[in-house]
């Protein structure tokens, strides 16, 4: 009874070594802000075209009246169903029944013609810590689902994707040191203006402000996103293309503060030899994507979708980015068959089972942002009103008429305690257990092990030279 006993307790224990070798703990020190890079920001302008080239709700109730539409407007409200909220949910607003399949791949540059001219007057600036940047050159347009969009401290294009970049707009990053890696960090002889930007200090001081984002009243639809005015802001890491399914939002004419609080897990080198599934994580160049050179679960999810989408649908939509040139983007006609495509894909993704699609384990280093805002009302126009009367050169603004709002985001601390994947139950655990229960139920040790050992090899050769091998056993012959 009492081996059976121990045979049990050792089963259970090859059980638990073999499910559940690795855990998640805190780290014993903590881990300074400077070692990671700063979240690459990017802001997305609810107005999504200018009236002057396109007006969304002028053009509806036009052709409810009975006015034809002209061919170009056609074609713009063919790019309308893609980025405005009213259009996608309402899939007959306009009563077009020749929507496109597909759509060219240059989708990106005619959408930049259409859309509002950033920042016109030049009032908005930027303060990366207590330093004045041109936000021609730190702002760099990205498309999303939300149309086009404005990244802050995201690696260029080249140096995410393994196709060229849409917009051909980030060669003016290239020459920026590009030192950094997910797993290595910076080089301790970095300089302070690596790249990706970091930032040595807590705080507003140290972090990012973009000062009077200007939005024209004029450029305002109420239609196109159900009069949902101002900005959507997501924060994310600056090796993943942005991904507005999670944001926050910054109202026209107020200020909004996000204070950082880090969350990142590494992982102890003896891990290296398990199986990724094991692990339940991926080692940099240890999963090869197709679309993006770095790995990170959002990149091998949205190249996932990407694939799962084209399956189905014969095409992908035109914010993925992850396309060549004889891909076909996805039209409004399309719209339903992606919405399905990302409802079933969250689905399986989501689903605790071993065959997840495409095996998008997260990073073994792997880096999130946590945020905490609040806002407030900003009376810009009280502050420009002193300006215009010392003869500053903002005098064109013309408040009656005129949108500024303020974000600024900043870590909260100097350090954070990130999370550390390591070995719970490795191999000499296992033996020392094995060892352990031997000993408590049979008294089974090394010693004895030995011993037998010793009787049945050693002791039996020694007999027989001894004795001969009639009499080895002690019997006489």
């Amino acid at each position: 009874a009492l081996f059976t006993c121990c045979l049990v307790m050792i089963r259970q224990a090859y059980a638990k070594w073999e499910i559940s070798p690795v855990t998640v703990t805190f780290a014993t020190t903590e881990t300074p802000i400077h070692t990671i890079p700063f979240p690459a920001v990017t802001f997305c302008p609810e107005a999504k075209f200018d009236p002057e080239k396109f007006n969304f709700t002028k053009t509806y109730l036009r052709q409810q009246f009975g006015s034809r539409l002209t061919k170009l407007e056609l074609t713009y409200v063919q790019f309308s169903y893609l980025v405005c909220s009213s259009a996608t949910q309402n899939h007959d607003l306009f009563e077009v029944r020749d929507l496109n399949d597909t759509i060219p791949v240059d989708i990106c540059e005619s959408l930049l013609d259409v859309t509002p001219e950033f920042d016109p007057l030049s009032v908005t600036y930027l303060n990366w810590i207590g330093h004045s940047l041109e936000s021609g050159s730190a702002l760099i347009p990205t498309f999303t689902a939300e149309g086009l969009c404005y990244t802050f401290n995201m690696l260029p294009y080249e140096e995410i994707l393994r196709f060229n970049d849409p917009l051909k707009n980030s060669s003016q990053s290239a020459n920026k040191p590009h030192k950094w890696s997910l797993e290595d960090g910076y080089p301790q002889e970095d300089a302070l203006d690596a790249f990706p930007r970091r930032t040595f200090i807590s705080g507003i001081e140290g972090g990012l402000r973009i000062n009077s984002i200007y939005t024209n009243s004029s450029h305002l639809d109420h239609l196109c996103t159900e009069s949902l005015q101002g900005f959507k802001v997501s924060l994310h890491h600056p090796c993943e293309l942005p991904s507005m399914n999670k944001y926050f939002r910054l109202p026209l004419d107020q200020a909004v503060f996000v204070g950082i609080k880090p969350s990142m897990i590494t992982v102890s080198p003896e891990l290296r030899d398990y199986p990724a599934e094991t692990r339940k994580c991926y080692f940099a160049q240890e999963k090869y994507l197709a679309s993006y050179k770095v790995y990170t679960q959002q990149n091998c999810l949205d190249e996932c979708l990407a694939n799962h989408t084209w399956k189905h649908c014969d095409c992908i939509p035109f914010y993925l980015a992850v396309y060549g040139d004889d891909t076909k983007i996805c039209g409004p006609a399309k719209f339903r068959c992606v919405q399905r495509c990302k409802t079933r894909f969250a689905g399986v993704g989501n689903s605790t089972s071993a065959k997840r699609p495409c095996n998008c384990w997260p990073a073994c280093t792997s880096l999130t942002y946590d945020v905490e805002i609040s806002q407030t009302d900003w009376s810009w126009s009280e502050e420009f009103g002193v300006w215009r009367q010392l003869n500053d050169r903002q005098l064109n603004i013309t408040p009656h008429n005129t949108h500024l709002s303020m974000l600024s985001v900043y870590y909260k601390e100097l350090q954070f305690l990130n999370c550390e994947r390591k070995e719970l139950y490795g191999t000499v655990e296992f033996f020392s257990n094995t060892g352990g229960l031997l000993g408590l139920f049979i008294g089974f040790s090394i010693v004895s092990a030995a011993e037998l050992v010793y009787f049945l090899t050693v002791r039996i050769i020694c007999n027989i030279i001894m004795y001969g091998t009639r009499t080895w056993a002690g019997h006489q012959g």
